[in-house]
């Protein structure tokens, strides 16, 4: 078996990370470095980190200042020694197949990444996506085409795949906070030639309280529109027969900050954000109208911000689609 590498990043996880480290020490496929890199946490994170590499060998841990999830990704992808290598989040956890199930469908296919899917689980439901699909291989362009698209099978968090060191190189996850795994992931795209999405559920994504992907609008949010206008010059210089799919990315990361932010109910203080967010879109707008890729409704929402109607817009639309 070839050794792969398994990063979770830790920040003040106390109440998860049991959970997080059984499911992976629990691999059916039992060939693993696991590297948990915690990031300056100031609960009770550091001790148990260190309780279970005292039970595990495979386990190696990182205590560092608080420098952020990208930063703490990066410092272990610079000590692994897999040849291919996995990420979970602290606070979600695998199904005990997971690896093993992405392992066999790369080896299988000859890819350069697998992907499977994921239980996304809320307060009060959960939901499925990449199961029942059917398993897929795709090209480099096809892949993008996925990806680009909202609800793809390929999904824009690292958690969830399994990717040969070879593809990722060099490269390394840019300091954001919010975004940093999409815009990695479209650099990473750009250096497989092939990529398996297998018909199989393997990840919990848990929705928690207090975590960076709530609903609710601040200058953090900017850092998701900084990685979308990364990724957008990365394609139209590298491919731009990609450009109108990621001029839609690009326009729905626009238009649901934008509804972020007019739902949130918070953003008095935003003015430099909100003046940011217009100033883009305006300047991509071109674009955006006659793109197929791209909803209606988003055309209409990032027009209305630009010309700064978008409330009475938005209030229309609400009023229209209750009725």
């Amino acid at each position: 078996m070839n050794l792969i590498s398994v990063i979770i990043p830790a920040y003040n996880v106390e109440e998860y990370l049991a959970r997080c480290l059984d499911s992976v020490c629990g691999q059916s496929y039992e060939d693993l470095e696991i590297i948990v890199v915690d990031d300056g946490s100031v609960d009770k994170t550091p001790e148990i980190c260190d309780e279970y590499a005292k039970r595990d060998s495979r386990i190696r841990v990182v205590h560092k200042k608080n420098a952020g999830v990208a930063s703490a990704r990066n410092d272990a992808l610079d000590m692994i020694k897999g040849g291919l290598v996995a990420f979970a989040d602290a606070d979600d956890h695998y199904e005990p197949e997971m690896i093993e199930t992405l392992y066999r469908a790369l080896m299988e296919k000859d890819a350069d990444m697998a992907v499977c899917g994921y239980y996304e689980e809320y307060p009060d439901r959960i939901d499925v996506h990449g199961n029942g699909s059917g398993t897929i291989v795709y090209d480099r362009t096809e892949a993008y085409e996925d990806y680009f698209r909202m609800g793809g099978r390929i999904g824009s968090g690292c958690w969830n795949k399994l990717i040969r060191v070879e593809a990722i190189g060099s490269e390394r996850f840019k300091n954001y906070r919010m975004g940093e795994d999409v815009e990695f992931l479209c650099r990473i795209i750009d250096r497989c030639n092939k990529i398996v999405c297998v018909d199989y559920a393997g990840y919990h994504y848990i929705h928690r309280e207090g975590s960076a992907t709530r609903l609710q609008f601040c200058s953090t949010n900017l850092d998701v529109l900084y990685a979308s206008d990364e990724m957008l010059d990365f394609i139209r210089n590298k491919h731009p027969e990609l450009i109108k799919q990621i001029y839609a990315f690009h326009a729905s990361w626009y238009s649901a900050q934008i509804q972020v932010m007019h739902w949130s109910g918070n953003t008095s203080g935003y003015k430099k954000e909100k003046e940011f967010i217009r100033y883009n879109v305006k300047k991509n707008y071109d674009g955006y109208k006659n793109n197929p890729y791209i909803s209606k409704s988003d055309k209409v929402f990032l027009r209305s911000y630009m010309l700064a109607c978008y409330r009475i817009v938005r209030r229309v639309y609400d009023i229209l689609v209750c009725f």
